[in-house]
């Protein structure tokens, strides 16, 4: 209306901006994980366990160095291939399936039977892992065979303390004086880690320096992949004449050296657990050929 004054409005401050956090030097980034984390397992990675239960793997070589959060492993897969195996931040193998980005049965062999990582763990089944659970891997990994004090000498602590006991329930005498280790319940053989309790002594190896056992066909695959055998606990010289005597040779298979010769395993994957049903994309008109795809 005409002689009133339009309003004046007070002009409105800007809000404040928040001031950033100052990173303090002396706190440590927090660390990150190589890759996603899984809350739970991947049913493709349940299938590779299946494989890694039903099938036998040999562990014939393994490498770390001192307290190092990293360990290479030499593993002889069900074909005779032998693969290298990398338990670090990125756990890693370098068969045909991991190389695809798989999480191949070979690495889980190594978590499961040879780090014995508990199946109700998050680790195993990670494709990324942090410095503190790698520390924990290994931490509650049992000691390799290597690393484990001969009985020799643990019976030689025993009777200096004064905790020897009278008589042993699980060593033998063998037929040349040394002591044998018969295996009780819960051991397991370090080459292939599956269980030895209740094995005919026939159908196992003894150290004749540690008296310990592992499966003869274990310690002879052991034996064919290194020029010298040795004891897989004390590091010992094997003269066993069988170890030297076996026939057949190394071979090289898909780029990889195959024992499946001398070991006694068929190269022909048994894909028998493997899945056959139709790739994403593709319709299922029965049977189909994948070749080698998923059998590794």
């Amino acid at each position: 209306m005409p002689g009133e004054q339009t309003p004046r409005y007070a002009p409105q401050t800007p809000p404040a901006k928040r001031a950033r956090k100052k990173k303090d030097p002396d706190v440590p980034e927090p660390e990150k994980r190589g890759a996603i984390f899984k809350k739970a397992c991947p049913k493709n990675i349940l299938e590779r366990v299946d494989r890694v239960i039903s099938q036998r793997f040999f562990m014939i070589d393994r490498r770390r160095e001192g307290s190092e959060l990293r360990e290479e492993f030499s593993v002889l897969g069900s074909t005779g291939n032998v693969y290298t195996v990398s338990i670090d931040r990125k756990p890693s193998c370098n068969c045909p399936d991991a190389s695809k980005g798989n999480h191949c049965k070979h690495i889980l062999f190594i978590f499961l039977k040879v780090l014995q990582v508990p199946q109700n763990s998050t680790h195993w089944y990670q494709k990324g892992l942090l410095t503190s659970e790698l520390a924990e891997i290994f931490r509650d990994a049992p000691p390799a065979p290597g690393s484990v004090a001969t009985a020799r000498i643990r019976e030689a602590y025993a009777k200096a303390t004064g905790k020897a006991p009278a008589t042993s329930s699980q060593e033998d005498a063998s037929a040349g004086g040394k002591k044998r280790r018969i295996p009780v319940e819960g051991d397991d053989c370090p080459v292939c880690y599956e269980g030895m309790h209740g094995s005919p002594q026939s159908k196992l190896a003894f150290c004749e320096e540690c008296g310990n056992a592992l499966h003869k066909e274990c310690f002879q695959q052991w034996a064919r992949s290194k020029p010298n055998p040795t004891c897989v606990f004390c590091r010992a010289k094997w003269v066993t004449p069988g170890a030297s005597g076996a026939s057949g040779s190394a071979s090289t298979s898909e780029g990889y050296v195959n024992l499946g010769g001398v070991a006694g395993v068929s190269p022909v994957r048994d894909i028998s657990t493997y899945y056959q049903g139709p790739r994403r994309g593709q319709r299922y008109y029965g049977y189909q050929d994948y070749g080698d795809d998923f059998a590794y």
